[in-house]
């Protein structure tokens, strides 16, 4: 059912507000958003299915809009569960992904590989550590915690969210893993709300994940993964990095807080309690008629800056 939000008189700054009304159609299907936008229902759409991106690339660019977002994608583990509370499990499935092809090929070009966790220059700020996609290192690794080619490993569930994006990801993250590790993983979609449920409680196994900034800044990606924090679910906690998340919150110097964070960061990515994935980016339909809107890093948009004007 569609939502009608109404200008409201009494705004301070009603006078300079020119919409009168702005309606919104909640749905989960993107299908069933961008019908609605090619209907002209919709002057913005909420995201776009990645199956259209090439097509209105190609066809209508003026209609396609790709801004930047404050966002990481990634995988969490489970670490009190076996295999992945061993730390080399965990490093050989964060390296044996191709991310590349995923964002190239799955993604059609339209996100970021992500090879650490924290979005480049996030307020000046880019993650020296890097996770590489590294097929052999990741056999190696695997043979380390005493599961050379696969043998022996168990099959481990990822639970995702249920919608094309994550499914189209992890059905090639599945496929990856089959062939470079000889391991075997299922996938379970799930709605949001008992996707979220379940990595707060820690029940699942593998989990896709995703984290928008709270604001510009590297510790609103970095202070979710301290011991016990309520946004960790993971079950990792490492002293090492809550001393390093500490100290950089008493550092008021710029250069030296980024430095204990880099630090933090190479220590997350080495313990691998998560694997990036790709970087964010709002993708949507957008009516040449919609004036005044501004890319938005973290998804927060002043409608009263918008009004339409027929092109």
């Amino acid at each position: 059912a569609r939502r009608v939000t109404t200008k409201n008189p009494r705004y301070w700054d009603a006078e300079r507000t020119r919409l009168t009304s702005i309606i919104f159609y909640p749905t989960e299907n993107m299908d069933v958003d961008e019908r609605n936008f090619r209907a002209g229902q919709l002057h913005l759409s909420y995201e776009l299915p990645l199956a259209k991106v090439d097509g209105y690339r190609r066809d209508h660019p003026d209609q396609l809009r790709l801004d930047p977002f404050l966002e990481t994608f990634f995988l969490r583990f489970n670490v009190t569960r076996p295999p992945l509370d061993q730390p080399l499990v965990r490093a050989a499935l964060a390296r044996a992904l191709n991310r590349d092809s995923l964002t190239r090929n799955v993604l059609r070009g339209s996100r970021r590989p992500a090879h650490h966790y924290t979005p480049p220059n996030c307020a000046g700020y880019t993650a020296r550590a890097q996770i590489p996609d590294d097929f052999a290192e990741a056999r190696r690794l695997l043979a380390a915690a005493g599961y050379p080619g696969g043998q022996g490993f168990p099959k481990l569930d990822v639970q995702i969210r249920n919608d094309e994006l994550h499914g189209k990801i992890l059905e090639a993250i599945q496929a990856m893993w089959q062939r470079e590790l000889g391991i075997t993983i299922t996938i379970t979609p799930v709605e949001q709300k008992t996707w979220l449920q379940n990595q707060q409680t820690l029940n699942y196994a593998i989990s896709t994940a995703r984290w928008v900034g709270d604001f510009v800044d590297p510790i609103t990606f970095l202070d979710m993964f301290v011991g016990h924090g309520s946004n960790n679910w993971t079950g990792w906690a490492h002293p090492a990095y809550d001393q390093l998340i500490t100290a950089a919150a008493l550092t008021p110097t710029p250069s030296a807080r980024y430095e204990l964070l880099q630090q933090a960061e190479t220590l997350l990515l080495a313990e691998a309690p998560i694997a990036p994935i790709f970087f964010g980016v709002r993708s949507f339909l957008f009516h040449p008629a919609v004036q005044g809107w501004e890319p938005a890093l973290l998804g927060f948009h002043q409608y009263k800056k918008i009004y339409l004007q027929n092109p």
